[in-house]
């Protein structure tokens, strides 16, 4: 399949790619695993389902912080260092996970696997361009980003089974025994790299701007149900998100060059249509983990079974949307399939407590299949008017808001699973005020993505 000069460098190549694509497998596995096994963790150790969401929020908002530090972290320390700081802080934390006695540990846990998994990302994808000869890179980050959806898709199947087999725990210990082989493949495979640009440096006022204003919002939205008081919270981390964007805007040297939206016409429509439409799924994994399980009865194998449909729906119509976007207008392509993921999610307010389990798996499908008609395509059309030399800053900042709409989506739905059921757990008897959370989400979910097929129409008019 690759060519190379002999078959010594063809060897290496090849390993260096397994290495990278074991790397990047990892964290997407866990994520969608832990959504499948967290109603085994809620009934083990007696947490409300509000407790449990917040285990999904505390993960994305650690992403979302990494994302923005990772590229900056790896430009100043080297990226192989930062890449195996980021694989070993992520496995030595699945062992904390494995042990912890109560939610109160699990949660802080995950926003630290959350920060690892996003450093993971960052650093394997630019080893994958820099480390690619130029005749194949593209096959190579194919191969690698490939990783992402099979994670994403045997996460809950394999998590589930395990669980039932052995206990959630022992989900964390395998992860953990596997992830100590990786971690030495990587240190042994990949080439050093040379020590990171030292003009450049990372601004601490800018991170901790950065970093504390998402953390402000994310806890004043989701954990009011602890103190009240908690709210206050929400606007000091608007004012504090403000002033990270003013001194952005004026920085020499940026994180996040944000004055390329000014300058790209159709890219802010562009952007705000990725972060609508990743706000308007990627929490419902939660929502259908616990419907399957708490509510129709399931076991949590048979619900990661059905929990899986949307990433092979994704991944088998991935390449085909591809294509398609290569032959027809992208943003067509993209913003069909952003109309079929609003339309989905609104049909799974027709959810009940007597619903077949078929329903479910037609719905997911749907929903996988208008989401891999709508990222590749978004992408190309997206990034599709940006000047080369601004590309790296635009694919930066596309991926820092697909993370930051996961976070809002996730947020969302914890203030509404707590606005409605507080501290109650997901039981058969409260099932009824869950399923009137489930509803009243996914009807704000599926309007907010309509909202984005909207200004998805509106860049059409910029894209080449």
């Amino acid at each position: 399949m690759f060519r190379a000069e002999n078959s010594s460098s063809s060897l290496r190549l090849k390993t260096i790619i397994a290495a990278l694509w074991t790397g990047n497998l990892f964290a997407p596995f866990l994520m969608s695993g832990v959504a499948a096994i967290l109603p085994s963790i809620g009934e083990s150790l007696g947490a409300p389902a509000v407790m449990l969401s917040l285990v999904m929020v505390c993960y994305n908002l650690g992403q979302s912080i990494s994302h923005m530090l990772s590229g900056r972290i790896a430009d100043i320390f080297g990226v192989k260092r930062t890449l195996l700081v980021g694989v070993g802080s992520f496995f030595l934390f699945s062992v904390f996970m494995g042990l912890a006695p109560a939610m109160g540990v699990i949660i802080p846990l995950r926003f630290i696997q959350g920060v690892a998994a996003a450093s993971i990302s960052c650093t394997v994808t630019t080893l994958s361009v820099t480390l690619a000869p130029s005749n194949i890179r593209g096959q190579v980050i194919s191969i690698v980003v490939s990783a992402v959806y099979l994670g994403l898709a045997i996460g809950p199947l394999a998590c589930g089974g395990l669980t039932e087999i052995a206990g959630w725990r022992s989900v964390f210990f395998l992860v953990a025994a596997v992830g100590l082989l990786e971690f030495v493949l990587l240190a042994r495979v990949i080439p050093e790299q040379p020590g990171g640009s030292r003009r450049r440096s990372l601004d601490p006022v800018s991170a901790l701007l950065g970093a504390g204003g998402l953390f402000c919002v994310t806890v004043g939205t989701t954990c009011t149900f602890l103190h009240p008081a908690v709210i206050g919270m929400i606007p000091v981390g608007i004012l504090i998100l403000i002033g990270f964007i003013r001194r952005e805007w004026s920085s020499p040297d940026p994180m996040f060059d944000l004055k390329i939206l000014a300058k790209v016409p159709g890219l802010p429509d562009g952007m705000a249509a990725t972060f609508i439409n990743y706000g308007s799924f990627q929490g419902l994994s939660l929502f259908f983990s616990l419907y399957l399980q708490q509510v129709l009865g399931l076991n949590a194998f048979h619900a990661g079974m059905i929990l899986m449909t949307q990433s092979l729906f994704q991944t088998f119509f991935s390449p085909l949307a591809g294509r398609l976007a290569d032959r027809y207008h992208p943003g067509i392509v993209s913003t069909s399939g952003m109309a079929v993921c609003g339309l989905s999610i609104l049909s799974l307010m027709l959810l009940g407590q007597n619903s077949s389990v078929w329903q479910v798996f037609v719905s997911q499908a749907a929903l996988g299949t208008g989401a891999a008609f709508f990222v590749a395509p978004n992408m190309t059309a997206t990034l599709g008017n940006v000047p080369k030399e601004n590309l790296s800053v635009a694919s930066g900042l596309l991926g820092c808001l697909r993370t930051m709409g996961g976070l809002m989506s996730h947020i969302v739905m914890a203030s509404m699973i707590g606005l409605f059921m507080g501290d109650t757990a997901v039981t058969h008897e409260s099932s009824g005020t869950f399923l009137l959370a489930m509803r009243y989400t996914l009807l704000l979910f599926g309007l907010f993505n309509l909202i984005g097929v909207g200004l998805s129409l509106r860049a059409l008019r910029h894209h080449r």
